[in-house]
């Protein structure tokens, strides 16, 4: 049974660097799963506890801007 408790986690990509939003939610019994990139297939992220992922959501990546100053 769920408590109701969401957040949002921020993940990057170790293989590619795109970066993605899921949701956690708090459990009172043990959930486990993994996430995979959709870009590279690399694992992104890997649970087992009293939280389980969702909602998993890429992140727009922006373009860099060349010749122009910060």
């Amino acid at each position: 049974m769920a408590s109701g408790i969401w957040t949002t986690e921020h993940f990057t990509c170790s293989g590619c660097g795109m970066d993605y939003d899921a949701t956690r939610e708090q459990h009172s019994d043990k959930h486990s799963g993994s996430f995979k990139c959709g870009i590279c297939q690399a694992e992104v992220h890997a649970w087992s506890g009293l939280y389980d992922f969702f909602d998993w959501k890429a992140k727009p990546m922006k373009s860099p801007v060349f010749g122009k100053k910060k």
